[in-house]
């Protein structure tokens, strides 16, 4: 057999495609990665980096340095509603001040804090760590032309600024994002709900603080007439991004220049004379649809390739990385000969049940905040607010502000964090787990269905060549016999590790 290039090409240097790129390295298992544009968008997207998330770049050792790019805390756990930024808010939701039991539940549950990071920040965080490790091959520029799956190994055709090449890997993995190709060219098909609706995105620079400086939020909706949309605290500083819908049918990104683009948020902020520096605008669809399957023989999608959330919940990047870790490490597993490729099934069966229920809890939000005027009714309830009656408007504030409490779910939802379980778990005394079981513990205290007991569940699917295996240590734990350790700090050093030739 022909030598391979590398044992896994990955298809995206976003966020997730890193992600894989880094886990996989921390087990000694070498990658490529392809990345179309010619670097990091600092058009800043997701913001929200959830609990396990911040578990996870605290293992991968980046958590502080997210931390340092992320916005005060006085202002991460606020959300706004008003018709103008100058205007008076009608109603709040503050995260730190809900139930006691519910604080102390998510306090307990974890050693790190949901957070709110610009994803170009946390994604340059991921790339140093990449780059830093030292195990993967960052390509940008280099567009994915082809992926030729030949059931014993992988061509990958590229095509960049040195001409067209093939690299011939192992395994591929899918870390282009919603609208990236491959997976439509493996012939994978999402389901879901229909397109609710398309959004565009305004990343501008401004100084807001003469309305935020007293009354910090990270997320500001603004219903009125002229410009409704959200503001979003990219650094608490004069980082922005306004969200807004739109009609691709009858306009695109290219009809909002810089002037236009102004204009419509001093309209938002209700400030004719602020000073706005417009950095960038795009769009994006606003859908919850989730990949068929996860898996089409040598190739695997991880994030938005995988599933599509509304934002509505903040899920989209935190569910990606953690495919990324649940894909790494089975990656390397199978690779070193540690597991057979079987293993790597177990990666469509525990991750996709998590995405279907994020698309359902992101759906549930997007319905629900219909109330309180976003979507289809925005425009009627900014009517009823700007009534000339005023009878009518107060009516409208007093509902909403009442509607306001029900969206908590929206912003606090420890559950859909880190309250998922894989396969048949049960508890050392044999009784079910529930999801719920897990929060304030840990997967140390979980034993799978055939009885191992691990960080995460692995069910059936436990390395069959290994009837324990330690990950997220830094170093590779293998069973040479019956009760032999080897440590080993990576693959290859390992007993039959990984060699120039797939498995």
């Amino acid at each position: 057999m022909t030598g391979i290039d590398a044992p896994v090409v990955i298809v995206g240097a976003g966020p997730v495609g890193l992600a894989t790129a880094l886990v996989l390295g921390r087990h000694g298992v070498r990658s490529v990665i392809f990345e179309q544009y010619g670097g990091i968008n600092p058009h800043p997207r997701a913001h929200v980096v959830n609990t396990r998330s911040m578990e996870l770049f605290r293992t991968w050792g980046i958590a502080d340095a997210v931390r340092a790019d992320a916005v005060d805390p006085a202002w991460a756990g606020t959300i706004l509603w008003k018709q103008t930024l100058a205007g008076e808010p009608l109603g709040r939701i503050d995260v730190g001040e809900g139930p006691e039991d519910q604080l102390l539940r998510r306090l307990h549950a974890s050693a790190e804090q949901l957070t709110s990071c610009a994803q170009d920040r946390v994604q340059q965080h991921l790339l140093d760590a990449v780059l830093t490790q030292g195990m993967a091959d960052v390509r940008y520029s280099t567009t994915v032309v082809e992926v030729t799956d030949h059931g014993n190994l992988v061509d990958v055709t590229v095509e960049g600024v040195g001409g067209r090449q093939v690299l011939r890997t192992c395994y591929a993995v899918a870390a282009d994002g919603a609208t990236g190709g491959m997976r439509d060219r493996l012939g994978i098909a999402t389901d879901g709900s229909p397109v609710l609706g398309h959004q565009l995105n305004i990343y501008f620079h401004a100084d807001l603080s003469p309305w935020t400086r007293q009354d910090p939020a990270l997320l500001i909706w603004l219903i009125n007439s002229a410009s409704p949309g959200l503001l979003i605290g990219m650094d608490g500083i004069r980082r922005w991004t306004f969200q807004r819908s739109f009609d691709p049918a009858v306009e695109s990104p290219q009809d909002y220049p810089p002037e236009r683009c102004a204009r419509i948020v001093r309209d938002a902020v209700g400030a004719g004379e602020l000073d706005v520096d417009i950095r960038s605008v795009g769009s994006w669809t606003m859908t919850a649809r989730t990949a068929e399957t996860y898996r089409s023989g040598r190739v695997f999608l991880v994030g938005d390739a995988a599933h599509q959330f509304p934002p509505t919940g903040g899920l989209g990047m935190n569910s990606g990385l953690a495919d990324a870790d649940n894909l790494g490490w089975k990656l390397a597993a199978v690779l070193g000969g540690y597991a057979s490729d079987t293993l790597l099934d177990s990666y469509e069966r525990e991750r996709r049940p998590v995405a279907v229920d994020n698309a359902r809890h992101s759906m549930a939000n997007a319905v629900r905040m219909a109330g309180v005027g976003t979507g289809p009714e925005t425009d009627g309830i900014a009517a009823l607010l700007a009534s000339p009656d005023p009878v009518v408007a107060a009516a409208e504030r007093r509902r909403i502000a009442a509607a306001i409490p029900a969206q908590r779910p929206h912003f606090d939802a420890l559950n859909q964090e880190i309250g998922y379980v894989y396969g048949a778990a049960r508890h050392a005394g044999g009784a079910p787990l529930a999801a719920t079981d897990l929060v304030g513990s840990y997967g140390d205290h979980v034993f799978g269905g055939d009885g191992h007991r691990g960080w995460a569940v692995r069910g059936e699917d436990v390395l069959d060549s290994a009837p324990w295996f330690s990950v997220g240590t830094g170093a590779i734990s293998v069973n040479s016999g019956a009760t032999d350790r080897v440590a080993c700090r990576s693959w290859a050093e390992c007993p039959g590790g990984a060699t120039a030739e797939c498995r």
